[in-house]
């Protein structure tokens, strides 16, 4: 990383729970979910450039890459150009927000620095991903709409156990196939006012596409009594009450799983290091 960039901590996003209400006029699915995020994040060094630059892990990224185009859309509106360095910490294909954790980071450092206006920022991440404008800010939030009308709810600090055992299938693919055969929940406010349990609708589809999600989906409700897919996956919750003995059980039943944590909920999507 360059030592003279902005540093900035990005945090990854689960969906505690996660509703399908219906499309809006030009078919983008109404999202209705419990978010929250959580201490896993990528780290990023911003900086002006002379001209667009990206790096994932050393290797440099195009306009296929999230953070990128947030640059991209930067530059347009400001003329100027921002050199990226991604180092990544939440896991790919996981539907914990990585890639609209990375756009986040860059727009919100425009916005900090006076390159931009925060709204701006908000409309730029509007038009890269659906999470990108809950993640500039993170925390508990009911999240709705396109996943960009957001309502502050109480922050809690829960205790969650996060696996990812195999990357899922595309986010596109998940939600076509959500159109095909449908999901089922009880609704947001029934979980919320706690007369449901945690649901994903978007669990079915993705298991039709990925069946792995429904075994680990099951090892982990016996292991943690309580387990949920997070966004189009292929990570599973479980909300846990003893951390020691969660890490306990990771290590000893899903040691072998590419992504296996215990970790808790924080107050921000970002923190400037």
């Amino acid at each position: 990383m360059d030592k003279t960039a902005a540093k900035t901590e990005v945090y990854a996003k689960l969906n505690l729970a996660l509703d399908i209400t219906g499309t809006d006029k030009e078919g983008y699915h109404l999202l209705d979910m419990i978010n929250c995020t959580v201490g896993v994040c990528d780290t990023l060094a911003v900086s002006r450039a002379p001209k667009i630059s990206v790096t994932m892990d050393g290797k440099p990224c195009g306009a296929e890459n999230t953070a990128y185009r947030a640059a991209e859309a930067i530059e347009r509106l400001s003329g100027v150009a921002l050199a990226v360095d991604i180092v990544k910490g939440i896991p790919f294909g996981a539907g914990m927000g990585g890639s609209s954790a990375d756009a986040s980071a860059v727009l919100r450092y425009a916005a900090d620095e006076g390159l931009i206006s925060r709204a701006d920022a908000e409309d730029a991440a509007r038009g890269i991903g659906s999470d990108v404008v809950y993640m500039m800010t993170g925390g508990m939030m009911r999240a709705r709409g396109r996943g960009d009308v957001l309502t502050p709810l109480p922050q809690k600090n829960i205790t969650l156990a996060i696996v990812r055992r195999q990357t899922g299938a595309s986010t596109a693919e998940v939600y076509r196939m959500f159109d095909k055969i449908g999901g089922s929940g009880a609704g947001i406010d029934a979980v919320l006012d706690k007369a449901a349990p945690r649901y994903n609708v978007l669990e079915r589809p993705a298991i039709e596409l990925c069946p792995d999600i429904a075994r680990l989906k099951e090892e982990m409700r016996r292991a943690f009594g309580d387990a949920v897919m997070t966004g189009s996956g292929s990570a599973v919750c479980s909300v846990v009450d003893d951390r020691e003995e969660a890490e306990r059980v990771l290590s000893q039943r899903f040691g072998d799983c590419p992504f296996a944590v215990v970790t808790e909920t924080v107050p921000f999507g970002l923190r400037r290091l």
